[in-house]
């Protein structure tokens, strides 16, 4: 099973559309977005794809009201707040277990704290990942393509390995 890691979209839809094109040409059924919609027409983009998302909030998402009642629109797109993991509320994507921030000074001790598979987060728009014993932590860049090529990342829950695509 494959899923997706997006993070900082800012509105730009063109990338974005290009981002769930190839998650639905490559199968991928769930994506994890790591914050930063920015505007709550975003939400209308991802909720019309057929896509399944995990999505949090970021620094940027000003209208929080309007995205989360945007998102209560579709069945497909779970908001969960500000963060996603606990020691015993995470979230579980094909036996994988996942915790998601937008922050990296948030997502590196979520990493080391060794209750996690994977630890997702974005913000820096800087695609990056990492081992800190068994758990990867990863940021798929940015979607909207600020300060380096726009990307995000898919995983691969058999094989346990990650990969970042570049739009």
């Amino acid at each position: 099973m494959l899923f997706a890691i997006l993070s900082d979209i800012h509105d730009n839809l063109e990338n974005l559309d290009k981002a769930l094109a190839y998650c639905q040409q490559k199968n991928v059924q769930e994506i994890i977005f790591c914050g930063d919609f920015c505007s709550p027409f975003v939400v209308n983009r991802m909720g019309t794809s057929g896509l399944n998302f995990h999505c949090i909030f970021g620094n940027n998402d000003g209208d929080k009201y309007l995205i989360t009642k945007n998102a209560a629109k579709y069945s497909t797109i779970k908001l969960y707040g500000e963060y996603i993991g606990e020691e015993n509320n995470s979230l579980q994507i094909g036996g994988i277990n996942i915790a998601v921030t937008h922050y990296p000074f948030y997502a590196k001790p979520l990493a080391k704290t060794g209750w996690f598979d994977c630890v997702f987060f974005g913000h820096n728009h800087e695609a990056s990942k990492q081992k800190f014993g068994a758990c990867l932590l990863l940021n798929p860049g940015s979607i909207a393509g600020l300060g380096q090529p726009a990307s995000f990342a898919v995983y691969d829950c058999q094989a346990k390995q990650s990969s970042f695509i570049t739009l």
